[in-house]
């Protein structure tokens, strides 16, 4: 099993049983789904419901809909189990490509050693001869390749310090 981080809880919201939920999840429009498994220290638990409310997620846990039954649940991580987020043919997740070589051309850059996520999008940070970043949009990244560890590149060298 391996677990990835989904977000953390901070206190209740009301008297039914909601938990305020944080997240900055790159898919969290699939697992924010009523009856979604999720793990809260090692135990498996299901959303029961879920809304947005400001810059966070109000969540119920297993029907629990009592402020005094998800005492436990406060300040807590949340996990989910990466065998069971449904990505279709081709759907990967940033993290993913931790490890993957960056090509521009023929040339190897470098490999991936960190995704970091920004107001400006997504940034993959490539370890080659320097360490630089790239952004992952269609300027610089033309194809990923997940059977081979590759993502096909343009235009970086100039990217390169």
């Amino acid at each position: 099993m391996s677990k990835i981080y989904f977000g953390y809880t901070t206190q209740s919201h009301g008297l039914k049983g909601e938990l305020k939920c944080y997240t900055d999840f790159e898919r969290k429009d699939i697992v924010l789904q009523k009856n979604y498994p999720v793990y809260i220290e090692g135990k498996r638990h299901v959303i029961s419901s879920v809304r947005p409310h400001k810059n966070y997620y109000l969540l119920t846990f297993d029907h629990l809909e009592d402020i005094n039954l998800v005492e436990n649940f406060r300040h807590q991580d949340i996990y989910i189990k990466r065998e069971e987020l449904p990505l279709k043919e081709g759907e990967f997740l940033y993290s993913d490509l931790i490890g993957f070589s960056l090509l521009d051309q023929t040339e190897i850059l470098g490999k991936i050693e960190n995704v970091r996520y920004n107001k400006g999008g997504i940034l993959l940070e490539v370890l080659g001869s320097k360490r630089f970043f790239v952004p992952f949009n269609d300027a610089y990244i033309k194809k990923v390749s997940l059977k081979e560890k590759i993502i096909e590149g343009q235009n970086i060298k100039g990217l390169i310090l």
